[in-house]
């Protein structure tokens, strides 16, 4: 815990010891391997956000894996004959981190999931509040006294996120799209995730009051990252009806235009939380939605009304403004960004930058409407966030049925925001 959490120290003595307790962590784990049991799992999944936050994705991911393989050799998905309550909802806790993190590392990293669901389900995580205040000896919270928080209502949300990940999947390698298929299944997904929205309790539900309220009961953190999470599944399911090489379709509009919303919601949420204590969303994997948000509001200021303009500046600079103050805890930050020498991290080569500066020459340099073409270089950069980010002409792009019309005017306001977005990042 010390060598993830000493970058957050107000001393700098503290931050530089940083790297010397991570070390020291993975030295004690790995003395240890053989030894299955909780505390090693929970060790494997800090340690490989450590990992991810130094930017090395493939030791974020054995880490992840031995992880997951002693949650199945424990099979904490039953845990029945665990001796209380709160040995048994830890257990329960600890395979739906598991879960989750399994389903976010392998999209991250485009490789194959692990864990599938057993035939018995694990009840969902209970309420938060109520697992802090179960104490050793405790009996089990019962069925009829279970109550949902936001990490039952983040793993629903999480199954309906490992469906669109499988949808982009299924796009990228089709030749021919079969078009009332996908918006059947957009629609779907679309109608399931609203559910999770509206199934949220009404402290859980986002407001500024509400984020005060969780704020204050120690919460105010994750209910931001809860929120933002949300957000990003709502803007990768409809992102690919903003590709204005496809034809027309029933909903496309629609579609496009909540990506659009969910981008400004985002936004919204994040600036909210980082002007209060105890609510700034400081997740690693924040800075990759934030990019990905960052991406639609371009398309916007690109392609949108001259009206719609000075807002999408104030928004991009606000999610630029939030990237700058999580580079200060996360290494990886300047890697999604691009920002620095590729040459600095591990297995970077120097055809190899990254993520938004990468977008936005791609933007910059288009004076046509295939910006933001859905095409496998495009899901890389929406989902494989584990991954660096080749320059786009290294792709098969994918084949519109519309001609490429040249429009300068798109090329004038991409160069306008390079000029602001170079105020925060090297993007020349």
């Amino acid at each position: 815990m010390i060598g993830l959490s000493a970058r957050f120290a107000e001393k700098s003595e503290i931050r530089t010891r940083g790297p010397i307790y991570a070390k020291a962590a993975k030295d004690s784990f790995k003395a240890d391997l053989e030894h299955v049991c909780i505390e090693n799992i929970q060790a494997c999944v800090i340690i490989a956000n450590i990992c991810l936050a130094d930017s090395d994705s493939k030791a974020e991911s054995l880490y992840y894996a031995l992880a997951i393989r002693m949650v199945l050799i424990l099979d904490l998905a039953s845990a029945s004959d665990m001796e209380d309550g709160l040995t048994r909802e830890t257990a329960r806790r600890v395979w739906w981190t598991c879960f989750l993190v399994d389903i976010w590392s392998s999209g991250g990293s485009s490789i194959s999931r692990q864990l599938t669901m057993p035939d018995c389900r694990p009840r969902m995580p209970v309420e938060e509040l109520m697992f802090s205040n179960l104490r050793p000896k405790d009996k089990d919270i019962t069925d009829a006294e279970w109550r949902p928080g936001m990490w039952s209502h983040m793993v629903a949300m999480v199954e309906v996120y490992k469906e669109i990940q499988d949808l982009i999947r299924y796009l990228v390698v089709i030749t021919e799209w079969d078009e009332e298929f996908i918006e059947t299944t957009v629609d779907r997904l679309a109608i399931r995730l609203q559910a999770c929205e509206e199934n949220f309790e009404p402290e859980l539900q986002f407001s500024a009051e509400n984020l005060v309220i969780n704020a204050n009961r120690g919460l105010g953190r994750l209910f931001s990252g809860f929120h933002l999470g949300y957000q990003y599944y709502c803007m990768l399911l409809f992102y690919r009806y903003l590709d204005q090489n496809r034809g027309p379709t029933v909903n496309g509009n629609a579609y496009a235009s909540r990506c659009k919303l969910h981008a400004r919601k985002f936004c919204d949420i994040l600036k909210l939380s980082r002007e209060h204590k105890q609510t700034e969303a400081l997740h690693n994997i924040i800075a990759h939605i934030t990019i990905v948000s960052s991406a639609v509001l371009l398309h916007t200021y690109i392609f949108g009304d001259a009206s719609e303009l000075p807002d999408t500046i104030t928004r991009l600079e606000s999610n630029m403004e939030a990237l700058v103050e999580l580079r200060v805890y996360w290494p990886s930050v300047e890697l999604m960004v691009g920002a620095i020498d590729p040459l600095t991290f591990i297995d970077l080569t120097m055809h190899q930058i990254d993520r938004l500066v990468v977008f936005l020459k791609n933007c910059v340099g288009s004076t046509t409407r295939n910006t933001h073409r859905f095409d496998k270089w495009m899901v890389k950069f929406l989902q494989e966030y584990g991954k660096t980010l080749n320059e786009k002409d290294k792709f098969k792009m994918s084949t519109s049925i519309f001609p490429e019309v040249n429009d300068s005017g798109l090329g004038q306001r991409s160069r306008t925001i390079q000029d602001v977005m170079s105020t925060y990042w090297n993007v020349s």
